[in-house]
């Protein structure tokens, strides 16, 4: 910083680059209120995630998980999505207890969503390749060269450990007990340093450039998907490239654009996998409500016809059909589909019916 004086330059230039992400975000709403309303609740949501995490400035050497992260491209509804802020420098040691997760997904990453190459996976581990006690209880050990038992590796530039709960009712089961502890010696154990206007200033742009960076990435991901509204397809590689998520998955993705009397049939034959689901979100790749409202199905409670397939409907009002999805009174928004650890990829087949059509089936 030049001026001698701390002063409200670089918070105005922080405001800017949300005016520039509000600008996005108007630019590309639909013509429809309750879309446009999302939008910026969206962006505020955003904006209240990335000043936590820029400006509190977490120890890598006394990790703590966080389960706050905001709903972003395409979350899932049977997920519990914890961040550890980490160093890739030290080696951790992670202790859990499985409880009534039906998986555990644990990654290490590098980069971030929204700015330079994106997210980036360096490690990943499911809690069906590791050993685990009969208790339930299990250890993993964290570093860059390889441990024995359990062990998830890591690069130098990584920052964070991501981690995707798989809880198939939620508010009933019980999630998993997970906690992170740096393996540093005591001397080396240093206190945060004490803030400075310089490192405020950075966390000031760091926190714009994450807001502006995912606001743009996840737009691009709806206007690729709204090219062939009320389809699914597999997700394009270019896209999971700035944001890589789980690699035992296959990732479909699509957007509904209903009138009011239309329905979208979504037919699909799982394959064999350890997991698969079905879910809606908004315009800007929020999952809805998922608490008061049916808006997904899995693996564990989606109703299979006699012909061994699946059949869901998605439309705002209930078209009377099992496997029912409730747009939650959205009349477009994006769609996404995965299977987990599956012995092959499959596509679903999508069908625009009216209410009367699907009644004569």
């Amino acid at each position: 910083m030049d001026q001698d004086l701390f002063d409200d330059s670089s918070w105005n230039a922080f405001c800017d680059q949300l005016r520039a992400a509000g600008k996005q975000i108007l630019e590309h709403a639909p013509a429809d209120n309750l879309d446009r309303a999302e939008g910026f609740r969206y962006l505020s949501r955003l904006t209240s995630h990335a000043l936590g995490r820029f400006s509190e400035r977490p120890n890598p050497m006394r990790p703590s998980i966080s389960y706050s992260s905001p709903r972003i491209g395409g979350d899932n509804p049977d997920f519990l999505y914890g961040s550890c802020t980490i160093s890739g420098q030290q080696e951790y040691l992670i202790r859990g207890h499985r409880h009534e997760a039906f998986n555990i997904g644990i990654g290490s990453y590098y980069g971030g969503l929204g700015a330079g190459k994106g997210l980036q996976c360096a490690g990943y581990l499911l809690l069906s390749e590791l050993e685990v006690n009969t208790d339930g209880s299990f250890e993993i050990q964290v570093s860059q060269t390889e441990k024995a038992g359990n062990w998830l590796p890591m690069v130098a530039e990584c920052n964070s450990l991501l981690i995707r709960q798989t809880v198939l009712n939620r508010g009933v089961d019980v999630a998993a007990d997970l906690q992170v502890s740096c393996l540093a010696e005591p001397e080396q154990n240093q206190p945060v340093p004490v803030l400075t206007p310089q490192a405020f200033e950075k966390s000031l742009q760091n926190a714009g450039l994450f807001v502006g960076g995912v606001v743009g990435q996840f737009l691009h991901w709806t206007n690729t998907f709204k090219e062939r509204s009320n389809e699914i397809h597999p997700t394009d590689p270019s896209l999971l490239a700035f944001a890589q998520g789980d690699p035992n998955t296959f990732y479909h993705n699509g957007y509904f654009e209903l009138a009011e009397d239309e329905v979208l049939e979504v037919e699909l034959t799982p394959p064999v996998c350890e997991y698969w689901n079905l879910q809606v979100a908004n315009h800007w790749l929020e999952s809805l409500d998922y608490l008061d409202y049916q808006t997904h199905y899995n693996h564990s409670n989606a109703k299979i016809d006699d012909d061994g397939k699946v059949r869901l409907y998605i439309s705002c009002e209930n078209p009377g059909m099992d496997n029912w999805i409730d747009t939650a009174g959205h009349r477009r928004g994006c769609i996404s589909m995965r299977w987990i650890k599956a012995s092959e990829d499959r596509t679903a087949v999508t069908r625009l019916l009216t209410r009367a059509e699907l009644a004569q089936k």
